[in-house]
């Protein structure tokens, strides 16, 4: 197992966090939530390549939209299409048409060790959860595929809620499902989009390193692991 790094660049001992800038003792964690892209399957830059394909395929000029990794389908599709809504949903439909028969490879794109780590959770009597902006049926696609499904207690989906991230709303309701305290919980995280809703929704935030070649802004992360399977040196 590598270290758990604080965000002050020290190694995290388990028992304390860094909330603007004082150490807060934290009770024994009971639950650690995951997001979904970023942190267990490394999904964006294949997001980014068929999207690409279908602009491209419906003469859409994607050259000035922003960089959606860690965005939610809502952000994404807006962009797309701003003002008819009848429209932007024919075009998300057809997207996913395109690809019907072309499912994301998601195990071959899966962080090393996710069922390890699920399994060291569960070792450890700690519940599990995922929470993420990704629809419905993205996040049961890729909890079957995995096999993981017996390994979280729940799933959240940020369009079953009333705002997604950066609001807290999702890791709320997660938090709610699994029967724990913002202070009980662990957030696992990527984007600053999902670590400002964990940071919000009052847990302690980990951030997962990134992809490389990918610069995106951590800072507000309370611990940086090496590993995702790191995770388990903060619960222990």
């Amino acid at each position: 197992m590598g270290t758990a790094v604080r965000a002050t660049g020290m190694p995290y001992d388990g028992g304390a966090a860094l909330a603007s800038g004082e150490v807060v003792r934290r009770s024994r964690f009971r639950a650690v939530i995951f997001d979904k892209d970023g942190v267990l399957v490394d999904t964006e830059l294949e997001l980014d390549r068929r999207r690409h394909v279908f602009f491209a395929d419906e003469g859409i000029d994607d050259s000035n939209f922003p960089d959606f990794y860690g965005s939610n389908n809502q952000v994404v599709w807006s962009c797309v299409e701003p003002y008819d809504e009848r429209r932007r949903a024919e075009l998300y439909a057809r997207f996913r048409r395109r690809f019907a028969d072309d499912p994301m490879p998601y195990a071959k794109l899966a962080t090393p060790r996710v069922r390890e780590t699920l399994e060291g959770l569960r070792e450890r009597g700690v519940r599990t959860g995922l929470a993420s902006a990704s629809p419905r049926w993205v996040i049961d696609d890729f909890v079957e595929a995995l096999g993981i499904g017996g390994l979280l207690d729940v799933t959240v989906s940020g369009e079953e809620c009333a705002a997604s991230k950066p609001a807290p709303d999702v890791y709320l309701r997660a938090m709610k499902l699994l029967g724990v305290l913002p202070e009980e919980t662990v957030v696992v995280e990527d984007s600053p989009i999902g670590i400002t809703a964990a940071h919000r929704a009052g847990a302690l935030v980990c951030a997962v390193p990134l992809p490389p070649g990918v610069e995106l802004d951590q800072t507000l992360s309370d611990v940086h692991l090496s590993s995702l399977y790191d995770v388990l040196d903060v619960v222990r």
